[in-house]
Order: C-alpha cells, then structure tokens, then sequence
C-alpha cells in the first residue's frame, strides 16, 4: 500500500560500525559480568554457563548495533566477551572472600570492589579462580561472540538450465 514504511537495510562499513559496536558490547560485558557476579553473591554458587551467556549477550549486542559483520566486528565482540567474563570472575571474587570474611570475624567485613591491594589479591590467585572447567565456558563465549558476527553467507546461485538439444538431429 502507498502509506505503509518502506523497511531498508541499512549497510554499514565496518569501520562505521565499529564505535557503537564497541560501546554495545562493553555495555553488554559489564552488564553480563555485575549479573554473574550477582548471581554468584546470591546464590553461594558459580555458574559457569552464564560466562556463555555474557558470550553470547556482547554478540548480540555487537550484531545489533553495528548492523553489519565482520572479522573486525568478531575481535570486539570476543574481547568484550572476555572482558565481560573476567568482571563477572572479578566481582564474583570479592564478593566471596567479603562473605568468608564474615564468617571468620562474625560481622560485616568491607572490602572493597575498587581497589588496587583486592586486585593484587585477584590477580595473585587466578590459578584458584580459574579452574579447567572454565575453559570449556569461556570457550563456549569466544564462540558465540564470534559467530553472532560471522559474515552471512551469499545465497547459492541458481544452476543457469541447458538448452534442450535440437531434435532435427545432425545434418
């Protein structure tokens, strides 16, 4: 009909995309990461398959606002991926040693999120945070991230049909 909007899919070069494809999946990382940690802090128990879900949540985001794929797109998105992962095992590290210092002193124990002696702490015991199960989880991120931006595939082209051969036959 005349009056109905005309839907058109807009192309974008990578390097157009990349700013907000950038900001879409450190927005989707640190989203993903507070609510692992979250769910971490609430639940006593570590989730490992909602590192893929942050995997698959900045690929999304990624694919979203940059309308378009790429490799380049790819890299961002598995970066943020990680990023996103490694704040969840971060918040999820705090937030455990606040709640075990709780039971060792019997009261309310401040440590603090932002700080460079909690970070040092993190830092120095990553062999005890990151265990090998966690290599199948952010393996399975690194994928989903990286295929959310895998460029589409052209439709196959349509075989182009032979004539029928002449019937009169040779001359």
């Amino acid at each position: 009909m005349a009056g109905d909007p005309v839907l058109v899919r807009e192309e974008r070069s990578p390097a157009a995309a990349l700013l907000p494809a950038l900001a879409a999946g450190l927005v989707a990382a640190v989203v993903g990461g507070v609510v692992w940690g979250l769910i971490v802090k609430w639940t006593d128990y570590e989730v490992g398959f909602a590192a893929w879900g942050i995997g698959f949540l900045v690929g999304l985001a990624v694919v979203t606002a940059a309308r378009t794929r790429g490799v380049v797109l790819q890299v961002v998105a598995v970066l943020c991926a990680l990023l996103g992962i490694l704040i969840g095992k971060y918040l999820s590290f705090v937030w455990v040693l606040q709640n075990a210092a709780e039971d060792e002193f019997g009261e309310a124990v401040d440590i603090p999120v932002f700080s460079m002696d909690t970070f040092d702490l993190f830092r120095d015991n990553l062999d005890t945070i990151f265990g090998w199960i966690d290599l199948l989880w952010v393996g399975l991120a690194v994928l989903s991230a990286w295929r959310a931006l895998q460029p589409e595939r052209p439709a196959p082209a349509q075989p182009v049909p032979e004539p029928a051969p002449d019937k009169a036959g040779p001359p």
